[in-house]
């Protein structure tokens, strides 16, 4: 600031009265060439009354204008631009402002006009309280020495070429006037004022309703918003400012209080802001819905998988999100983002309670979301089923089923058998945790394919173990003709219900015979293979015997020899040839069947061969012959005569 020394308020005062007499006074030229030597000598923006001055120049102007229409336009130019240049200058010349606003914890500075310390001798900063001037700062630039108040020397920043001043952080208490006084090197002082007012931040902005829940058409919702230092409000539904009407949504003076009458689901649709405003500081409310997310949605993972949180929240200025773990600030995690937090190769340590916070720095409210919880479970493998016993007997082996996994632990165990659920009995005894089955006195409907099915809350497992019962042999059967031509091949199948297989030998009429086949074959049946065959089937763990009747062998060749005789007589009868001749034939077949069934303990049918050959040698028994076949067949038939074959067979 060049020519400080050539100020002083004194020659201030005298100027300003000899300017304003020459205004009054209508002389426009000198008053133009005192204006053009203080110019000059560079007195303007320095005197610190210019009031005199101004109201001089106005009054002069008024009264000019009122007592000559005819003022020229050069008269009138001096005034202006005298005004013109008086309106560059200020009273509070030595600063940039003479009024400036603060928040509460934030810092601000007084600037200067100054260019120059080279004229300045001293300088100081002040701050006027109603109790008393407070010094915070005296500078003396040309031996560079500056004196701070002790209870601002860590809250003011000095620029020791400008003078600026930095003041903070700010309390409330710092509002107030403060003053820049300056003497210059020639004695003279000069300084200025700043009114600093200050706010507290916007903070704590809240929305309150009157009723919990708004019915439509019906209700009157009245939303109230609450801030710290505001001084003004806004409301925004969604991103659109609400827009009143006056009758039906209204706002009250001071804008904090919304009424809405008969309201509708659109009114609401927002959400619904309230932006709380001051001179410095705007701040809504918030922060407001944090959610968090999560990918996958199951709140049961395997062991080795991942898992990806995201949060957010409504919030003006954006909210400051941190992430908790079991009640407790993660640090050990680091989220990927933000608003992310993602977790790859899950462990079981890592299950428990998990949520995000949402935290606004102006309103300072901090918003916790809903907990999630996790579990990691170890997945379910290598499932086995273990026997106690891996050979059992019908009828007297019990056994013992173990189900286990190799890695995991199971919720859940099932058991089945051939697909179908195993369900307890009188037998079957299943242990408490499900895992052991036990089965008393295996029986042969007890084999089959049982399954152990293991879960958790993150997989499935099983495994399968087939059962045998060994058993039998039971339900032997022999299967053949029971009829057969003489010299015809017969075959007899013997079969039996057994675990293992079995094997089998035959015997005729109590005397074995050397074959081990399941198939006994005859190539040519003869008179000496009558008999009672027997099928005897066995394993390692039993046998059983079974026959076929000895009269049903028999009679296959019995119904053969019967043939052969009643043919005879038939040809004996057409032909009645050579009577002797028949005689011997027939008497030849009856001393072979009376020698051969006499021999096999066989009378009965050596008796029978007998009559029958005496009815068909003498023609005065023909009538009678017709009426013993017919009361032979009926008495076999009956069963009353067992060991004559069936006619009705050949």
């Amino acid at each position: 600031m060049a020519g400080l020394e050539q100020i002083s308020a004194e020659a201030g005062r005298d100027e300003t009265r000899e300017v304003s007499e020459l205004f009054l006074q209508n002389r426009w030229s000198a008053a133009a060439s005192a204006f053009d030597s203080w110019r000059n000598e560079e007195k303007l923006c320095v005197w610190t009354d210019w009031s005199a001055v101004k109201r001089s120049i106005l009054l002069s102007l008024c009264w000019s204008g009122l007592s000559s229409l005819h003022m020229d336009f050069y008269n009138c130019r001096l005034p202006l631009l005298i005004l013109a240049a008086l309106g560059c200058c200020s009273e509070a010349g030595l600063l940039v402002s003479s009024k400036i606003n603060g928040v509460v914890g934030k810092n601000v500075t007084f600037q200067t006009t100054i260019t120059s310390t080279s004229t300045i001798l001293t300088l100081a900063w002040n701050f006027n309280k109603p109790d008393g001037v407070i010094s915070i700062l005296t500078c003396v630039p040309s031996a560079n020495t500056i004196d701070i108040d002790e209870a601002y020397i860590n809250r003011i920043v000095y620029n020791n070429k400008t003078f600026d001043l930095q003041l903070g952080p700010l309390l409330k208490e710092d509002a107030g006037e403060y003053t820049l006084n300056v003497v210059t090197t020639s004695g003279k002082s000069v300084s200025g004022q700043i009114f600093l007012d200050v706010f507290e931040p916007v903070s704590d902005v809240k929305i309150s309703s009157n009723v919990p829940e708004a019915v439509e058409l019906n209700s009157t919702v009245i939303l109230s918003c609450s801030a710290k230092g505001s001084k003004s409000y806004k409301w925004m539904n969604g991103s659109v400012p609400v827009v009143t009407d006056g009758t039906r949504m209204k706002l009250n003076a001071a804008g904090n209080e919304l009424s809405i009458a008969e309201v509708r689901r659109t009114d609401l649709a927002g959400p619904i802001f309230c932006i709380a405003e001051n001179m410095l500081e705007s701040g809504r409310n918030g922060p407001e819905n944090v959610i968090m997310r999560q990918t996958p949605a199951d709140f049961f993972l395997k062991k080795g998988s991942s898992i990806t949180f995201f949060c957010s929240a409504d919030s003006d200025p954006p909210a400051q999100l941190r992430w908790i773990f079991n009640g407790a600030t993660l640090s050990q995690i680091t989220a990927s983002s933000p608003t992310n937090l993602t977790i790859a190769n899950l462990e079981e340590k890592f299950g428990g309670n998990y949520s995000c916070e949402a935290f606004n720095p102006k309103t300072k409210r901090t918003i916790g979301s809903a907990v999630a919880m996790l579990s990691v479970l170890e997945p379910l493998t290598g499932t086995n089923i273990s026997s106690s016993s891996s050979f059992l007997i019908a009828g007297s082996s019990s056994v013992n089923l173990s189900c286990s996994a190799a890695t995991g632990k199971a919720d859940s165990v099932q058991w089945q058998k051939d697909g179908n659920t195993l369900l307890p009995g009188d037998r079957i005894v299943v242990s408490a945790d499900m895992k052991s089955l036990t089965i008393q006195q295996v029986v042969k409907e007890d084999r089959g394919e049982y399954k152990c099915l293991l879960s958790n809350r993150v997989n499935k497992d099983e495994a399968s173990y087939k059962m045998n019962i060994n058993y039998g042999p039971e339900s032997v059967q022999v299967a053949g003709k029971k009829t057969v031509k003489f010299e015809d091949k017969v075959e007899l199948s013997c079969s039996a219900d057994s675990v293992p297989p079995s094997s089998f030998s035959w015997k005729l009429n109590g005397t074995s015979l050397n074959t081990s086949q399941q198939i006994y074959v005859i190539n040519q049946a003869k008179i000496m293979d009558s008999g009672t065959y027997t099928c005897e089937a066995y394993n390692a763990d039993g046998k059983e015997d079974t026959g076929l009747s000895g009269g049903a062998i028999a009679g296959i060749v019995i119904a053969v020899l019967v043939a052969v005789i009643i043919i005879a007589c038939i040809v004996k009868r057409k032909k009645k040839s050579n009577t002797e001749k028949h005689n011997t034939v027939s008497f030849t077949f009856l001393i072979l069947h009376l020698t051969l069934d006499g021999l096999r303990g066989h009378f009965e049918m050596a008796l029978f061969w007998f009559v029958l050959h005496i009815v068909c040698q003498y023609e005065r028994f023909f009538f009678f012959r017709f009426l013993l076949f017919p009361s032979l067949f009926v008495l076999w038939s009956s069963g009353q005569i067992s060991m004559i074959p069936k006619l009705g067979s050949i």
